[in-house]
């Protein structure tokens, strides 16, 4: 199945002439329904929730998670990627397949959550459907960098920031340019 999604990009490339531009998607899943957004903020129970990543292709992202509002407003405002607070220290790398269904959150760094194939990827669960990649990554846990304490969602007490950029390398290695970015803000009952 996988390699028939991959095989149909491609050959939906060559026919097209252009590549395709890598893209994505999030949700917010909770008790098996999707959570809606309203400008970019959304409400959940305090209890587990899925986000849940529609992929073009093999890709990754960039994740800023932060109890402050920061990132999240500068994102919101278009503010450019090398200028976002939560993006300026050097990225944290989560471990392959979530297995403490968490997230990490820290006012200066992003993670970076991938998608490479079936045995390379930082989400608890991945499917082919429909041409796109469905990659799910389960939130049980809060981890606070900055605190070093590790918070279940049952306990959290203040929003959680979220912001989301998709980017590619430029010329040099350090260019960076971003593709695409989505922010939500979620709040709890």
């Amino acid at each position: 199945m996988k390699h028939i999604l991959f095989l149909t990009l491609a050959l939906i490339t060559l026919i097209s002439g252009t590549p395709i531009e890598k893209d994505f998607h999030v949700t917010v899943e909770q008790n098996g329904k999707t959570i809606q957004s309203k400008n970019g903020e959304l409400t959940l129970e305090r209890k587990s929730f899925n986000l849940i990543f529609e992929f073009s292709e093999p890709m990754g992202l960039l994740v800023n998670g932060s109890f402050e509002n920061n990132t999240y407003e500068m994102a919101k405002n278009g503010i450019p990627k090398t200028r976002l607070k939560g993006f300026l220290a050097t990225g944290m790398a989560d471990e392959l397949f979530n297995p403490s269904k968490e997230i990490l959150v820290s006012n200066d760094a992003p993670n970076y959550w991938f998608y490479d194939n079936e045995r390379d990827h930082r989400f608890n669960k991945t499917k082919a459907e429909h041409g796109k990649i469905i990659c799910t990554r389960t939130i049980e846990n809060i981890y606070n960098v900055e605190s070093q304490t590790n918070i279940k969602v049952e306990k959290v007490k203040k929003p959680l920031y979220l912001v989301f950029i998709s980017y590619k390398r430029g010329t040099s290695f350090t260019e960076e340019i971003e593709l695409k970015r989505e922010i939500l803000k979620i709040n709890w009952k």
